[in-house]
């Protein structure tokens, strides 16, 4: 089955958000742009290192950093 044709045998409203769809792909590929842009890295890396504060910064691993420092 061709694009059209799928895209056709959709009811009305499906065939909106197909359009709807296309116009975000086409914004977010313009210019030659890669899909992972920056301002994408900086969120996905926010949200890791919040993430990664919950283990890392406890209160056992600072007692254990403070007996190595002995």
């Amino acid at each position: 089955m061709k694009l059209e044709q799928a895209v056709n045998s959709l009811p009305p409203a499906a065939r909106i958000e197909v359009v709807d769809f296309i116009a975000f792909l086409k914004q977010k590929y313009r210019r030659g742009k890669s899909p992972l842009v920056k301002e994408d890295t900086a969120y996905w890396s926010a949200l890791g290192e919040k993430s990664i504060k919950r283990i890392w910064d406890n209160e056992e691993d600072d007692v254990y950093n403070e007996l190595l420092k002995r």
